[in-house]
């Protein structure tokens, strides 16, 4: 069994082209794995809670009814709805909660971690045994009994630790493969259920509008924390520092969201349009991770305050994972973006010319 990451993200690739998927939860777990890998480097355990609450907050868009028809759309080809979009789409209608980002106070709830322990469930029965099939398994072990037929024991479920343990180097090797996998998958994703609903995605010109509406990729939603991120940059752009008026103003997440799905309040930064288009997937160079890091640490309360004022979550340890992980794993010879601040605009620069001043920084 190979660790090395090209290897992996092939094998990966070859599970999506071989698989005979019946629901979208596959990608789902693909998608939660590569977020969480980040807080795992250590200890290379998955905990199937962790992966579950992921798996939730990717659903959590999807429960909405799409534009079209208003209806939830379906996910699963065996004629019934995902269950675990079931669940959601349930709950938002008996709560009447259209937003779409989970609101925070609806993860404090106890109505959420039933819902996530509904997942968890669902997850450890079906897709986790089943997700690497028909290779050999490669990514990890899993440590509980099942059966072929559905049903497992949920008291050796709870014995068995409720995680998933990966094989070795493999944490590691889906933090340096995220930036290609998981817009691989997402889009993997989004064509499985475009097939699975072909009325209200009848062909391939939709396609990126209705990735949107899937991963709840909506600026006006991410609008409702901006000026709250302004107040703490005192106005300015938080990249190139000109003042940002309110018609230009775009949130930016700091470590790209295609790196790890992270909207967490923490990983969100506020940019002038033109900072945010040449900026795009890149990482910051450390002219802006120094002060990113600094705003995380010195404005805690403020973030908390807003927070819980525009019911956005916040998740400090997992963005601060997401960020070592970023840069001290993932970033590799990849270039970083810089504003120069000497008047040529942005820059890339060598990794390898910052990469000491970076471990500095993150300690």
């Amino acid at each position: 069994m190979t660790t090395e990451p090209l290897a992996i993200g092939e094998q990966v690739l070859a599970l999506l082209d071989d698989a005979a998927m019946s629901s979208t939860y596959k990608p789902a777990l693909l998608v939660a794995m590569l977020d969480r890998a980040p807080e795992h480097l250590r200890d290379g355990r998955l905990p199937v809670g962790e992966l579950a609450e992921r798996v939730v907050e990717l659903y959590w868009p999807q429960s909405r009814g799409y534009a079209t028809t208003g209806r939830v759309l379906v996910q699963n080809q065996a004629g019934g709805q995902a269950a675990i979009l079931r669940d959601l789409a349930a709950f938002r209608r008996q709560a009447g909660i259209d937003a779409v980002t989970v609101p925070d106070a609806v993860r404090r709830s106890d109505e959420w971690r039933t819902l996530v322990r509904r997942a968890e469930r669902t997850l450890a029965e079906w897709p986790i045994p089943r997700l690497q099939r028909p290779f050999e398994p490669f990514l990890y072990t899993t440590p509980w009994p099942f059966r072929e037929t559905g049903g497992f024991s949920m008291r050796a479920y709870r014995a068995s630790g409720e995680a998933v343990e990966l094989f070795p180097g493999v944490a590691d090797a889906l933090v340096r493969l995220a930036p290609l996998l998981r817009p691989f998958v997402v889009r993997w994703w989004t064509e499985k259920a475009a097939a699975l609903n072909r009325t209200e995605i009848p062909d391939a010109s939709s396609l990126l509008a209705f990735e949107d509406f899937l991963f709840g990729r909506d600026r006006v939603a991410l609008g409702r924390v901006a000026e709250g991120l302004l107040d703490l940059q005192r106005g300015a752009c938080f990249y190139c520092a000109g003042r940002v008026g309110a018609g230009g103003r775009e949130v930016d997440h700091f470590i790209p969201w295609s790196r790890s799905g992270d909207d967490g309040l923490d990983n969100l930064v506020v940019a002038c349009r033109r900072c945010n288009n040449a900026k795009r997937a890149f990482l910051a160079g450390p002219a802006h991770l120094e002060p990113f890091l600094a705003r995380n640490r010195t404005f805690a309360g403020d973030l908390d305050a807003l927070s819980r004022e525009r019911s956005w979550p916040r998740d400090r340890p997992r963005t601060d994972a997401t960020v070592r992980s970023a840069y001290l794993v993932g970033a590799g010879h990849r270039p970083l973006w810089e504003w120069t601040g000497t008047g040529d605009g942005p820059r890339l620069r060598p990794y390898a010319e910052a990469v000491e001043l970076v471990r500095v920084m993150l300690g």
